[in-house]
């Protein structure tokens, strides 16, 4: 209780107070109908992706969206933008809508892929960029998207590791390719099998083939295939201005209008504790209005995990999807000695939110996700799979397969 008594009095002093940050918020992009999925589309199946943000700044501004392939690695392929698109390179992102009833106001700005003025004809890695009129050279959202061919068969499954070391604290993926009716000469050199953990491009891995048969690829029995079972997300709504939910403590109202809230303060689980999440999704959301879209708040969530001391040589940020998986300055967290505890806070869109504590070691800037989460092997997480072919042909590599795999909870 004294330790909530102290964080609230320092909010209230700090009234509405929020770390410098870019004006581009709530950046979401899915397949239409399918809100927690990874943006990947089918090529020529008639799908789209809905793509939108939030711009908050108090000007007007203009966008233009261009659309650039990439290597599995995410760097521009090079390519003609004629060898991958119908239509124009560059266009106007002009479908906006402005915020009502709202303390914070903002623009929204939405977009479906492909539309009738760009179309996408090649398979493969794709940056959206988007750029402010007034300043083209620097793209203020890079969102990755990618299209899929599905010219091959992938077979996955999630099961225990086979490693005595690593049996309760982390799952084994195997799975194999089956490219019958694709010529492939030289699948370890042609190839590119990309795999992550629950949408999270940090945990990406390349995987190359334990054994190569005809016509098939077959990937596992390593220990690249082994994955840190981590814990379920953390996470908490803040739908209502009224009603505490889960994980809330206190919902506090600023000199300003502004809302915070106070989460309950995290600590490091012990032992495996089922808690239902979404994957590390999150979703817009505000109680009691026509339009969540244009009439949910931007509130200031307050975030504190609970640690014995600070780690020394890295730094401690507020993770997750909501962020783009970035390790954003204004969610590095600090570490408050009288409490004991890693405090931190965001600017966040009325809604749900997952989210994890993730420690960095300041000369690597690589993700450490066990120490604030712990490692179990119960954790149900999810499993993408890429898998690339180089086309001699186009000069790139196409996305010719694509899997989700979810580890079941043990005992399901």
């Amino acid at each position: 209780m004294k330790f909530f008594l102290n964080l609230s009095v320092f909010i209230l002093g700090i009234g509405n107070m929020i770390p410098a940050q870019s004006q581009i918020r709530t950046v979401q992009c899915y397949p239409v109908g399918s809100p927690f999925a990874e943006p990947v589309i089918e090529l020529g199946s008639g799908q789209q992706l809905f793509f939108s943000f939030d711009d908050l700044s108090s000007e007007t501004n203009s966008y233009t969206y261009k659309i650039v392939h990439c290597d599995p690695d995410w760097n521009n392929s090079n390519l003609s933008s004629f060898t991958y698109l119908t239509g124009f390179f560059s266009n106007p992102l002009d479908n906006y809508e402005y915020s009502f009833n709202t303390v914070v106001p903002y623009t929204r700005f939405t977009l479906n892929l492909p539309n009738e003025e760009v179309g996408i004809k090649l398979s493969g890695n794709y940056l959206l960029q988007v750029y402010n009129d007034q300043n083209p050279d620097s793209a203020v959202v890079s969102q990755r998207f990618a299209v899929v061919e599905n010219k091959v068969g992938i077979a996955a499954s999630v099961v225990n590791s086979t490693n005595p070391t690593f049996l309760y604290t982390s799952r084994q993926l195997n799975f194999t390719v089956n490219y019958t009716g694709l010529q492939i000469y030289n699948p370890v050199r042609d190839t590119r099998v990309y795999v992550t953990q629950n949408q999270d491009p940090n945990s990406r891995r390349n995987f190359t083939p334990t054994f190569v048969r005809q016509n098939q690829l077959v990937y596992g029995n390593g220990s690249d295939n082994i994955f840190n079972g981590l814990s379920p997300f953390r996470n908490f709504q803040c739908s209502s201005l009224v009603y505490y939910t889960r994980y809330v403590k206190d919902v506090l109202k600023g000199p300003e209008g502004r809302y915070n809230f106070i989460l309950v303060p995290g600590t490091v689980p012990q032992r495996y504790i089922p808690t239902p999440d979404r994957g590390g999704d999150f979703y817009i959301e505000a109680e009691n209005v026509q339009n969540s879209d244009l009439e949910a708040d931007y509130i200031v969530a307050h975030f504190a995990i609970l640690y014995p001391e600070p780690i020394p040589g890295a730094e401690v940020y507020i993770y997750g999807k909501f962020a783009d998986w970035q390790l954003l300055p204004e969610l590095k967290m600090d570490y408050d000695a009288k409490n004991k505890a890693y405090v931190g806070q965001a600017e966040l869109k009325q809604g749900y939110y997952d989210y994890m504590f993730a420690v960095v070691p300041s000369k690597e800037k690589k993700t450490d996700l066990v120490t604030m989460q712990n490692n179990f092997y119960q954790t149900p997480d999810e499993y993408n799979i890429r898998f690339y072919m180089y086309d001699y042909n186009v000069m790139c590599f196409r996305l010719l397969g694509y899997q989700t795999v979810g580890a079941k909870p043990m005992g399901s």
